[in-house]
């Protein structure tokens, strides 16, 4: 094989590559197959073409003579394929295949088949046999086919219109009716236009056929006038259907609205009564449905039954005359007048007497306070329980007329309350700590205060009880603390009340830490009852610095018994811890139980000046006894000691160098100069507060000048007694100091048995007397927190006496319900006189109004099973007057007025119609016709109202 041939075959498709056939005879023509008929498909074949020949383009021809010349190239036409269009019937078509080399192949000739056309009479579409003016009519049919067996396409043939018109006993064409739908004029039977037939012509490529015409319809308003007279047949008047059966008369508005709907547009608007037929229909389906709701009504459940009832009855109040013509012989009307039974009045109204009294009844009043008379929470849950199934007993009309429910909703939400508030115990155990205890309690009374009077009279005692004890859990801890801390610290001064030992000390360390411990851990009322707790924190604090000074005295005795060591290094030691010691306070020094030990072991000092003795040796040794007895300041008074100490200073510094070596306890009279200096610096402390002529600026001084005091070591505490205690005894009396034991004791007595015992001015004059303490001064109110609450409570009560005053004439139930708001403890601050005068304006609306229910009782005899009684204008008129008298509050209590508006609103109609009433004559149709227009549109119940009081307009 040729490769480069080969190479140049591989890019064009394998189909197109005609095969070698070894033995085959070879003819140098393309064949075509297929049928020569229009949409049919030819197809050219290359199979005797030379071995090896590449076909890359084909081209189909119409035969137009006997030159190749004169043949005519089909557009579009190139390929292998050749689907016969319209324009090639009754033609010559050829292919022709064309090779890579330039090699030319023809097919034979193939003659398509002419076009043999035939087309259906049309026919014109409308909704019947006839056609209205205005109408839209559209041709239908004229189906074209080919009798030679082409299956031609919509797409390839073309139709043309001409309509007609009939003139005598011919036909004409109509001017410009060429579209294959024609609008009939409006005015087409004024034109003589009355037939009309359609004839259709059809062309497919060169071909044409044209049909017959259609059949003749005719233009008329015999649809919409035949409608109009069989809508006119479902009326008798205005007033009254044409009904012999609901069945039969749905029946035939059913099938004249089927007619209808099958009208044409211009058809149904020449239908000018459609809408009565419109109405019927929907008449029929509203009675139709009312009917199948009373066949139901022995379906119903008994708590459905007063709405479904009622539902029923304003349906076919609704109903206008009209409409109840459909109603033959007042079937559904008695029906419904049967299953709407009134309720027995007397009885029931009996009934709600006793219950309005029962329910007065669960409320008692003493001492202006309201509350429960069943005691407990479950006496109380059956009283309203069983009041509550008796009001559901009653029918729906009285049970709105039950009054005073607002206290069994209030007993209700009363009952949930204690029951919340009796939950809360489910927290408190007594096997809780007393702190945790203490701390649910508060929780629990914060709970309880915010009950109110009528509330906490269902509390049973013993949870007051329990609560009472978790609140004081922690009172015996208290008596316990307090004394050990008094047996601590008692009227401590210059010494603790205790002689600790090496052997007792840890265990008296331990003490004091349980002790602060223990009031650490104790809830913040209870820890206010602890005394002497700071002093108990100052032992603790005194213990820690006692404890290095014995540390460091039995450190020195240690050393003083080792062999050895240099006489200077136990001075040395001895001095620092001598001076450690003098900073102790006396207190503090009360604690080092080893003091005596170590001041009575004082080091050997000796002087060595290589036996050269100085002329003031026998000064020394005596200033040396001088400064011994400075150790002891008990010996001085101040003025003493200061003398003492200066003139051993002076002798000091008087001696020679080598006679002050014989000094040995110089030390000593370093520290005494240090405590007279600062004796001298409190001293003048002391003095500024002396000066101070306004009291309670010296009594804040005088605190500086107890602290200060506190902090000095013992030496000086002693050395200044005098003056301090002199300051003391000679302060400034100040006639407005506060006296804290007494108003802790009045805040303590405001309140008593969840009640306050003062008035509210009280309660202001003891918040404004606490106000003005100093804040170290509140700490020790520890009844901080009832003041607090009676300050908020007073609040309150002021916030509601203002209500009271601007609101308790005009609204007094807006006050009796801000009031019945009010905590147990509130209500006590208002004055018995206001409050009594709210029981009694509750107890008024809680009377039964016997005027209002007797007005329920003749507004309800009104109506007798659906229809007005005889002489109903009369009884209106008086039950107006009556129902005009009532206050606001009996006004409400009417729940059926609306019943009264009702009748007031009917006598109105029914006079409104009397109105226009005229007898029928010839000379006044219009208006005896608005009567009877207005007179069909009243309801049944109106209607029969009419017939009793103007019978004679019928």
């Amino acid at each position: 094989m040729n490769k480069k041939l080969l190479f140049t075959a591989a890019a064009i498709p394998a189909a197109l590559i005609v095969p070698t056939v070894v033995g085959a005879e070879v003819a140098n023509t393309v064949t075509v197959t297929g049928n020569n008929i229009v949409n049919e498909t030819l197809k050219a074949s290359i199979e005797n073409l030379p071995a090896n020949s590449i076909v890359n383009g084909y081209q189909w021809y119409y035969v137009d003579g006997s030159s190749d010349s004169t043949n005519k190239p089909i557009s579009g036409a190139t390929t292998a394929s050749f689907t016969i269009p319209v324009e090639a019937a009754g033609k010559a078509v050829f292919v022709e295949a064309t090779t890579t080399n330039g090699a030319k192949y023809k097919s034979e000739p193939r003659t398509i088949k002419e076009l043999q056309l035939s087309i259906t009479a049309p026919k014109i579409n409308s909704s019947s046999n006839y056609a209205v003016p205005d109408e839209l009519v559209q041709v239908a049919g004229a189906m074209v086919t080919d009798d030679a067996g082409a299956k031609l396409q919509s797409s390839q043939i073309t139709y043309s219109y001409q309509w007609f018109y009939k003139v005598g006993e011919s036909f004409t064409i109509i001017d410009g009716a060429t579209n294959d739908t024609y609008r009939i004029p409006k005015d087409a039977l004024e034109k003589g236009i009355k037939d009309i037939i359609v004839k259709v012509k059809a062309k497919v490529g060169s071909s044409f056929v044209e049909s017959d015409v259609s059949d003749v319809i005719t233009v008329s308003n015999e649809p919409s006038d035949s409608m109009i007279t069989e809508i006119q047949t479902l009326l008798l008047n205005d007033n009254k259907y044409n009904v012999t059966s609901l069945e039969s008369f749905k029946a035939e508005v059913t099938a004249l609205e089927s007619k209808y709907q099958a009208l044409s547009t211009p058809a149904k608007a020449n239908v000018t009564n459609y809408d009565v037929l419109k109405r019927a229909v929907a008449d029929v389906e509203l009675i139709s449905k009312l009917n199948e709701k009373v066949d139901k009504v022995n379906e119903v459940e008994e708590k459905d039954l007063p709405k479904y009832l009622k539902e029923i009855e304003e349906a076919y109040t609704k109903f206008d005359l009209l409409q109840r013509s459909l109603d033959l012989n007042d079937a559904l009307y008695n029906s419904i007048k049967n299953i709407l039974i009134d309720p027995s009045h007397i009885e029931e109204f009996k009934e709600v007497r006793r219950l309005n009294q029962a329910i007065v009844a669960l409320l008692a009043y003493e001492n202006s306070f309201a509350k429960y008379v069943p005691t407990s929470i479950e006496s109380l849950q059956t009283a309203v329980e069983t009041i509550e199934k008796d009001i559901a007993k009653l029918s729906q009309n009285y049970r709105a007329t039950v009054q005073n429910q607002t206290i069994l909703s209030d007993a209700k939400s009363d009952i949930k309350k204690v029951e919340q508030f009796i939950k809360l115990f489910d927290k408190l155990s007594q096997n809780d700590s007393p702190s945790k205890q203490v701390t649910t309690a508060k929780s629990i009374r914060t709970s309880y205060e915010k009950l109110t009077y009528k509330q906490l009279q269902l509390v049973p005692a013993k949870y007051i009880s329990t609560l009472l004890q978790a609140e004081n859990a922690e009172n015996s801890q208290i008596d316990r603390l307090n004394i050990e801390i008094e047996s601590y610290v008692g009227d401590a001064d210059e010494s603790y009340p205790i002689d600790p030992s090496v052997t007792t000390w840890q265990s008296h360390v331990n003490n004091v830490n349980r002790i602060i411990n223990e009031y650490k851990g104790l809830t913040k009322n209870s820890a206010a009852k602890i005394v002497g707790y700071d002093s108990i924190v100052t032992l603790q604090k005194d213990f820690k610095a006692a404890e290095k000074i014995i540390k460091d005295m039995d450190a020195y005795q240690k050393l003083s018994e080792t062999p050895g060591v240099a006489e200077s290094k136990l001075k040395t030691n001895y001095t620092n811890v001598l001076k450690a010691y003098n900073k102790l306070t006396s207190l503090q020094q009360s604690l080092v139980y080893n003091a005596n030990d170590f001041l009575l072991n004082t080091p050997n000092v000796t002087v060595d000046l290589n036996g050269k003795e100085p002329a003031d040796k026998a000064a020394a040794l005596t200033l040396k006894a001088d400064v011994d007895k400075l150790a002891d300041v008990t010996k001085y008074t101040f003025a003493q000691f200061e003398s003492a100490v200066n003139a051993a200073t002076t002798k000091y510094k008087n001696l020679s160098s080598a006679g002050r070596k014989y000094v040995t306890n110089y030390y000593l009279l370093t520290a005494a100069s240090k405590d007279l200096s600062g004796v001298k610096s409190f001293h003048k402390k002391v003095q500024t507060a002396r000066e101070e002529t306004d009291a309670t600026k010296q009594a804040k001084k005088i605190q500086t000048v107890q602290t200060a005091y506190a902090k000095l070591p013992a030496n000086q505490q002693y050395l200044a007694k005098q003056q301090y205690e002199d300051l003391l005894n000679h302060r400034l009396e100040d006639g407005n100091a506060p006296d804290i034991t007494k108003l802790n004791n009045e805040i303590a007595k405001i309140v008593s048995n969840d009640t306050y015992t003062v008035s509210m001015e009280k309660i202001n004059e003891l918040s404004t007397q606490y106000n003005k303490l100093s804040s170290s001064d509140k700490k020790r109110i520890t009844n901080a927190s009832i003041l607090t609450t009676a300050v908020s409570d007073m609040k309150k009560v002021e916030s509601f006496i203002k209500t009271y005053e601007k609101s308790f004439v005009s609204s007094p139930t807006t006050v009796i319900k801000a009031f019945a708001k009010l905590t147990s403890k509130q209500m006590s601050l208002v004055s018995p006189e206001m409050r009594q005068s709210i029981i009694d304006k509750d107890k008024d609306q809680q009377q039964s109004n016997e005027i209002a229910l007797k007005l329920i009782e003749s507004i309800n005899s009104l109506l007798v099973k659906g229809e007005y009684i005889d002489d109903l204008e009369t009884k209106v008129k008086e039950i107006r007057a009556a129902y005009d008298d009532l206050s606001a509050s009996e006004k409400s209590i009417v729940k059926n007025y609306s019943t009264l508006t009702t009748a007031e609103s009917d006598l109105k109609k029914v006079a409104e119609v009397h109105a226009l009433y005229v007898p029928s004559t010839d000379d006044n149709a219009a208006a005896r016709k608005a009567w009877q227009t207005a007179y069909g549109k009243l309801s049944k119940k109106v209607e029969i109202l009419y017939k009793q009081m103007y019978a004679n307009d019928l």
